[in-house]
Protein backbone atom coordinates (compact mmCIF):
# COMPACT_ATOMS: atom_id res chain seq x y z
CA UNK A 1 0.00 0.00 0.00
CA UNK A 2 1.19 3.34 -0.89
CA UNK A 3 3.46 4.70 2.63
CA UNK A 4 3.36 0.96 3.69
CA UNK A 5 5.00 -1.94 1.04
CA UNK A 6 5.75 -5.52 1.77
CA UNK A 7 8.35 -7.03 0.28
CA UNK A 8 8.55 -10.15 -1.44
CA UNK A 9 11.74 -11.25 -3.51
CA UNK A 10 0.22 -5.79 -30.49
CA UNK A 11 -0.50 -3.19 -31.59
CA UNK A 12 0.85 -0.11 -32.05
CA UNK A 13 -0.83 3.49 -31.23
CA UNK A 14 1.81 6.43 -33.02
CA UNK A 15 1.01 10.34 -32.31
CA UNK A 16 -1.52 11.60 -34.49
CA UNK A 17 -1.35 15.11 -36.04
CA UNK A 18 -1.43 17.93 -33.52
CA UNK A 19 -1.31 16.03 -30.48
CA UNK A 20 1.41 17.35 -28.28
CA UNK A 21 5.27 15.98 -28.93
CA UNK A 22 5.75 14.69 -25.25
CA UNK A 23 5.29 11.02 -24.99
CA UNK A 24 2.78 11.77 -22.82
CA UNK A 25 0.42 11.54 -24.89
CA UNK A 26 0.73 8.51 -24.69
CA UNK A 27 -2.79 8.02 -23.31
CA UNK A 28 -5.01 9.34 -26.37
CA UNK A 29 -4.60 6.06 -27.33
CA UNK A 30 -6.40 4.77 -24.95
CA UNK A 31 -9.12 6.45 -26.78
CA UNK A 32 -8.68 3.91 -29.91
CA UNK A 33 -8.58 0.82 -28.42
CA UNK A 34 -10.63 -1.97 -29.81
CA UNK A 35 -10.55 -4.13 -27.08
CA UNK A 36 -12.57 -2.56 -24.21
CA UNK A 37 -13.39 -4.44 -20.62
CA UNK A 38 -16.82 -3.05 -19.59
CA UNK A 39 -18.55 -3.61 -16.65
CA UNK A 40 -21.97 -1.88 -15.97
CA UNK A 41 -22.36 0.34 -13.01
CA UNK A 42 -25.96 -0.86 -11.75
CA UNK A 43 -24.41 -4.24 -10.08
CA UNK A 44 -21.12 -5.75 -9.28
CA UNK A 45 -20.32 -8.99 -11.50
CA UNK A 46 -17.60 -9.72 -8.59
CA UNK A 47 -15.87 -8.35 -5.34
CA UNK A 48 -12.78 -7.36 -7.92
CA UNK A 49 -11.30 -7.22 -10.81
CA UNK A 50 -7.93 -8.37 -12.38
CA UNK A 51 -7.13 -5.68 -14.89
CA UNK A 52 -3.35 -7.55 -15.46
CA UNK A 53 -4.49 -10.87 -17.20
CA UNK A 54 -0.84 -11.56 -17.28
CA UNK A 55 -1.62 -15.12 -17.06
CA UNK A 56 -3.40 -15.07 -19.93
CA UNK A 57 -1.24 -14.25 -22.33
CA UNK A 58 1.06 -16.85 -24.53
CA UNK A 59 4.81 -17.09 -23.73
CA UNK A 60 6.92 -13.50 -24.20
CA UNK A 61 3.73 -12.13 -25.48
CA UNK A 62 1.23 -9.74 -24.20
CA UNK A 63 -2.29 -10.16 -23.20
CA UNK A 64 -5.20 -9.59 -26.03
CA UNK A 65 -6.65 -6.79 -24.20
CA UNK A 66 -2.93 -4.87 -23.35
CA UNK A 67 -1.78 -3.00 -26.48
CA UNK A 68 1.72 -1.33 -27.06
CA UNK A 69 1.88 2.14 -27.21
CA UNK A 70 4.51 4.22 -29.09
CA UNK A 71 5.67 7.12 -30.52
CA UNK A 72 7.43 7.73 -34.01
CA UNK A 73 9.60 10.39 -32.30
CA UNK A 74 10.87 8.52 -29.97
CA UNK A 75 13.49 5.77 -31.56
CA UNK A 76 14.23 3.91 -28.50
CA UNK A 77 10.77 2.48 -27.68
CA UNK A 78 10.71 0.38 -24.18
CA UNK A 79 10.22 -3.36 -24.40
CA UNK A 80 7.61 -5.14 -22.80
CA UNK A 81 7.57 -8.80 -22.28
CA UNK A 82 6.20 -11.81 -19.99
CA UNK A 83 8.28 -13.02 -17.66
CA UNK A 84 8.02 -15.66 -14.67
CA UNK A 85 8.59 -14.55 -11.49
CA UNK A 86 8.69 -16.81 -8.34
CA UNK A 87 6.05 -14.77 -6.42
CA UNK A 88 3.80 -13.94 -8.31
CA UNK A 89 4.23 -16.39 -11.42
CA UNK A 90 3.38 -14.02 -14.73
CA UNK A 91 4.69 -9.97 -14.39
CA UNK A 92 5.39 -7.61 -16.94
CA UNK A 93 8.86 -7.18 -17.60
CA UNK A 94 9.76 -3.57 -18.86
CA UNK A 95 13.44 -2.65 -19.61
CA UNK A 96 14.09 1.42 -21.12
CA UNK A 97 17.59 2.54 -22.57
CA UNK A 98 16.86 6.41 -23.72
CA UNK A 99 13.54 5.65 -24.54
CA UNK A 100 9.81 5.48 -23.73
CA UNK A 101 6.51 3.96 -24.65
CA UNK A 102 3.77 2.17 -22.68
CA UNK A 103 1.00 -0.76 -22.51
CA UNK A 104 -2.79 0.25 -22.02
CA UNK A 105 -6.19 -1.47 -22.09
CA UNK A 106 -9.28 0.84 -22.46
CA UNK A 107 -12.07 0.23 -19.38
CA UNK A 108 -15.45 0.92 -18.95
CA UNK A 109 -16.10 0.94 -15.26
CA UNK A 110 -18.05 2.69 -12.76
CA UNK A 111 -15.41 3.77 -9.72
CA UNK A 112 -18.09 3.90 -7.26
CA UNK A 113 -18.37 0.20 -7.89
CA UNK A 114 -14.74 -0.55 -7.74
CA UNK A 115 -12.81 2.14 -6.13
CA UNK A 116 -9.82 0.54 -4.45
CA UNK A 117 -6.51 -0.12 -6.93
CA UNK A 118 -4.13 -2.78 -5.74
CA UNK A 119 -1.23 -3.06 -7.99
CA UNK A 120 2.67 -3.95 -7.43
CA UNK A 121 5.83 -3.48 -8.84
CA UNK A 122 9.68 -3.58 -8.38
CA UNK A 123 12.10 -1.51 -9.85
CA UNK A 124 16.11 -2.56 -10.35
CA UNK A 125 16.84 1.35 -10.00
CA UNK A 126 14.98 5.23 -9.79
CA UNK A 127 16.85 7.52 -12.37
CA UNK A 128 19.51 10.07 -11.20
CA UNK A 129 17.67 13.25 -13.01
CA UNK A 130 13.93 12.23 -12.60
CA UNK A 131 11.62 15.16 -11.02
CA UNK A 132 7.88 15.70 -10.78
CA UNK A 133 8.32 19.10 -11.41
CA UNK A 134 10.31 19.18 -15.01
CA UNK A 135 9.64 18.22 -18.50
CA UNK A 136 13.62 17.37 -18.81
CA UNK A 137 12.98 15.38 -15.34
CA UNK A 138 9.28 13.43 -16.17
CA UNK A 139 11.38 9.54 -16.17
CA UNK A 140 10.00 7.11 -13.85
CA UNK A 141 11.30 3.10 -13.61
CA UNK A 142 7.44 2.66 -13.17
CA UNK A 143 3.74 3.97 -13.44
CA UNK A 144 1.12 3.50 -13.62
CA UNK A 145 -1.98 5.40 -14.98
CA UNK A 146 -5.73 5.20 -14.73
CA UNK A 147 -7.75 7.41 -16.86
CA UNK A 148 -11.47 8.98 -16.24
CA UNK A 149 -14.31 10.61 -18.70
CA UNK A 150 -14.33 13.98 -17.60
CA UNK A 151 -17.79 15.72 -18.68
CA UNK A 152 -17.89 19.26 -19.97
CA UNK A 153 -13.49 19.27 -21.34
CA UNK A 154 -12.69 20.55 -24.40
CA UNK A 155 -9.66 19.67 -25.05
CA UNK A 156 -7.82 18.63 -28.60
CA UNK A 157 -6.80 14.96 -28.50
CA UNK A 158 -7.00 13.20 -25.15
CA UNK A 159 -9.98 14.41 -23.19
CA UNK A 160 -9.91 12.47 -20.15
CA UNK A 161 -8.86 13.35 -16.69
CA UNK A 162 -5.31 10.95 -15.23
CA UNK A 163 -4.27 9.82 -11.86
CA UNK A 164 -0.52 8.89 -12.47
CA UNK A 165 1.44 7.24 -9.84
CA UNK A 166 5.04 6.36 -9.81
CA UNK A 167 7.98 5.50 -7.92
CA UNK A 168 9.78 8.83 -7.47
CA UNK A 169 13.72 9.59 -7.08
CA UNK A 170 13.56 11.73 -4.13
CA UNK A 171 9.60 13.39 -4.10
CA UNK A 172 8.46 12.01 -0.63
CA UNK A 173 5.49 9.28 -0.60
CA UNK A 174 2.69 11.33 -0.85
CA UNK A 175 3.70 14.03 -2.60
CA UNK A 176 1.52 15.16 -5.45
CA UNK A 177 1.94 17.25 -8.43
CA UNK A 178 0.50 18.80 -11.98
CA UNK A 179 2.34 17.04 -14.66
CA UNK A 180 4.73 19.84 -15.89
CA UNK A 181 3.54 19.13 -19.74
CA UNK A 182 -0.59 17.92 -19.17
CA UNK A 183 -1.77 19.95 -16.76
CA UNK A 184 -5.16 17.35 -16.47
CA UNK A 185 -2.27 14.50 -15.46
CA UNK A 186 -1.96 14.26 -11.19
CA UNK A 187 0.81 12.49 -9.94
CA UNK A 188 0.75 11.02 -7.08
CA UNK A 189 4.06 9.76 -5.35
CA UNK A 190 3.31 5.86 -4.57
CA UNK A 191 7.02 4.96 -3.40
CA UNK A 192 10.57 6.52 -3.46
CA UNK A 193 14.26 6.53 -3.19
CA UNK A 194 16.54 3.21 -3.90
CA UNK A 195 16.12 1.71 -0.14
CA UNK A 196 13.28 -1.07 -1.72
CA UNK A 197 14.77 -1.71 -5.07
CA UNK A 198 14.81 -5.08 -6.25
CA UNK A 199 11.80 -5.69 -3.89
CA UNK A 200 8.31 -6.11 -4.59
CA UNK A 201 5.93 -3.26 -3.32
CA UNK A 202 2.24 -4.16 -2.93
CA UNK A 203 0.19 -0.72 -2.86
CA UNK A 204 -3.38 0.38 -2.48
CA UNK A 205 -5.26 3.63 -3.35
CA UNK A 206 -8.65 4.81 -3.48
CA UNK A 207 -9.14 5.94 -7.00
CA UNK A 208 -11.82 8.28 -5.74
CA UNK A 209 -10.86 9.86 -3.03
CA UNK A 210 -7.48 10.65 -5.46
CA UNK A 211 -9.56 11.92 -7.82
CA UNK A 212 -11.65 14.22 -5.54
CA UNK A 213 -8.55 15.57 -3.87
CA UNK A 214 -6.89 16.62 -7.64
CA UNK A 215 -9.32 17.64 -9.43
CA UNK A 216 -12.00 18.79 -6.96
CA UNK A 217 -15.06 16.94 -8.74
CA UNK A 218 -16.22 13.88 -8.96
CA UNK A 219 -14.62 10.53 -10.76
CA UNK A 220 -16.47 9.72 -14.45
CA UNK A 221 -16.01 6.16 -16.34
CA UNK A 222 -12.90 4.87 -15.64
CA UNK A 223 -11.70 4.37 -19.31
CA UNK A 224 -7.99 3.02 -19.66
CA UNK A 225 -5.13 1.78 -17.64
CA UNK A 226 -1.91 2.32 -18.82
CA UNK A 227 1.94 0.64 -17.75
CA UNK A 228 4.69 3.19 -18.08
CA UNK A 229 8.30 2.91 -17.78
CA UNK A 230 10.35 6.25 -19.23
CA UNK A 231 13.63 7.21 -19.53
CA UNK A 232 14.12 9.70 -22.66
CA UNK A 233 14.10 12.67 -21.25
CA UNK A 234 16.70 11.81 -18.69
CA UNK A 235 18.45 9.70 -21.30
CA UNK A 236 19.00 7.24 -18.60
CA UNK A 237 18.47 3.41 -17.82
CA UNK A 238 15.77 1.60 -15.96
CA UNK A 239 14.56 -1.26 -15.42
CA UNK A 240 10.50 -2.29 -13.58
CA UNK A 241 8.63 -4.98 -13.30
CA UNK A 242 4.39 -4.96 -12.86
CA UNK A 243 2.81 -7.61 -11.01
CA UNK A 244 -1.30 -7.77 -10.61
CA UNK A 245 -3.01 -5.19 -10.85
CA UNK A 246 -6.95 -5.22 -9.40
CA UNK A 247 -10.14 -3.21 -8.93
CA UNK A 248 -11.95 -3.37 -6.03
CA UNK A 249 -14.93 -3.09 -4.53
CA UNK A 250 -13.87 -2.44 -1.18
CA UNK A 251 -10.45 -2.86 0.70
CA UNK A 252 -9.41 -6.10 1.93
CA UNK A 253 -9.65 -6.81 5.56
CA UNK A 254 -6.42 -5.41 7.36
CA UNK A 255 -5.01 -3.25 4.51
CA UNK A 256 -4.55 0.73 5.03
CA UNK A 257 -4.11 3.59 3.26
CA UNK A 258 -1.27 5.87 4.92
CA UNK A 259 -0.56 8.40 1.97
CA UNK A 260 -3.62 10.73 3.09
Amino acid sequence: MIGHSTERENKQFTERPGDAGSRNSILTGLMFCTLCLVVPGGARAAESIDLSDWAAAEAGTLPESWQLLTFPSIAAATSYEIVQDPVYGPVIWARSQAGAGGIGRSLSIDPASFPILNWSWKIQNTLPRSSLNSESGDDFPVRLMVSFKSAGKNRRGLQDNILCYVWALKEPVGTVAVNPVHRHIKTFVAASGSSRSGSWQEMSRNLVADYRAAFAEEPGTITGVVLMTDTDNTESEAQGWYGPILLRAENEPGSQDLMN
